[in-house]
């Protein structure tokens, strides 16, 4: 198959690095995945082993499919010549959804949240499309042998740190562990999050908290597993997520969990593979939070099965859905795989 994929850049976000690995797993599998961004320019963080061409190249080539979540470059996808258009969502409860639901697309969705959600609010056939993780850069990473904990001990929580958007809940995060320092002065937090775009405004400088922490910016893709094994647990208080990226990652790195079920229920079964907060509220964070201080065999429980579970949803084992979901189009439209 020939897959074109619109993005409008190739920076440090969740909904790239989807693509990039996508198009990395079907170039695999021996399809041709071309991916067009206004520049044409490559990513400096990822490898990616697909073709990648500016806009200005659209229209020279035909494709079986065409593929895009980003609403603001949609009037680009008109140029992609295509057997089949695929709107992928990746996040709930857009200004736009309804517009893109009523466009002659074929949709996606990752996550069976998401999909369902559609289905129901658009009349829509929505294939659900959840993943993925990267085993090779996500994975548990042996610590070396430590004295016992104690009660003076430091328990480091983890948290994404793109605290400028607010529906990460990176605020609430803060809230609920300097409530949780009243009782625990050993907690700290620790952050990550990499610079993005020209005009963006340190993320270090927009955390205001008494609680000691430290933010990890801009490390490369072979630091992140040695990040999350710096923490205890990890903290997510996410808002309208179509797929949680970080608490994913953190599942595949072996820290217990503590997340909303935004954009985590394909993976965090409450009291199972995680601890699911039924909001996001300080309050909720900081329950949940305590628990894991003070059970310490809950946390090992919560690791181990939510890596179990997480393992299901690789970038391969995504790839090979998306690849029976484009087979099933092209074989239903009667043009099989002549663009």
């Amino acid at each position: 198959m020939k897959i074109a994929a619109l993005l409008p850049h190739v920076e440090v976000f969740g909904g790239v690095r989807r693509y990039l690995e996508i198009g990395n797993e079907l170039t695999k599998k021996g399809h041709t995945f071309v991916l067009f961004t206004p520049t044409g320019e490559k990513p400096q963080w990822f490898e990616f082993i697909g073709t990648i061409r500016p806009f200005e190249a659209m229209g020279g080539d035909s494709f079986h499919i065409g593929l895009i979540s980003e609403y603001s470059i949609l009037p680009y996808f008109d140029r992609i010549q295509a057997t089949a258009k695929f709107f992928y969502f990746l996040l709930e409860g857009h200004r736009k959804e309804k517009e893109a639901a009523r466009k002659p697309f074929y949709f996606l969705g990752n996550s069976e949240g998401i999909c369902r959600r559609l289905e129901k609010k658009h009349g829509i056939r929505c294939f659900c499309a959840p993943g993925g993780i990267n085993p090779k850069i996500f994975h548990p990473v042996e610590k070396a042998s430590a004295p016992p904990r104690t009660a003076e001990s430091a328990f480091k929580i983890l948290c994404y740190g793109r605290v400028y958007k607010k529906r990460k809940g990176v605020h609430l995060v803060i809230k609920a562990v300097e409530k949780l320092q009243r009782k625990f002065s050993q907690v700290e937090l620790i952050f990550f999050d990499s610079f993005v775009g020209e005009d963006r405004v340190d993320p270090r400088s927009l955390i205001k908290t008494s609680v000691p922490h430290e933010f990890h910016l801009n490390l490369p893709q072979d630091r992140m597993a040695w990040l999350f094994s710096q923490a205890d647990l990890f903290a997510s208080a996410e808002r309208r997520a179509g797929w949680a990226n970080t608490a994913a990652e953190a599942m595949a790195c072996g820290l217990p969990v503590v997340c909303t079920p935004s954009g985590t229920g394909d993976f965090a079964f409450p009291g199972r593979t995680a601890l699911v907060i039924p909001y996001a509220h300080p309050y909720f964070l900081s329950r949940g939070i305590k628990r894991l201080i003070l059970d310490e065999e809950l946390r090992s429980r919560l690791a181990r099965a939510g890596h179990d579970k997480i393992m299901e949803f690789t970038w391969e084992a995504l790839a090979g859905r998306l690849e029976k979901v484009f087979q099933e189009v092209l074989g239903s439209s009667g043009q099989g795989l002549t663009p």
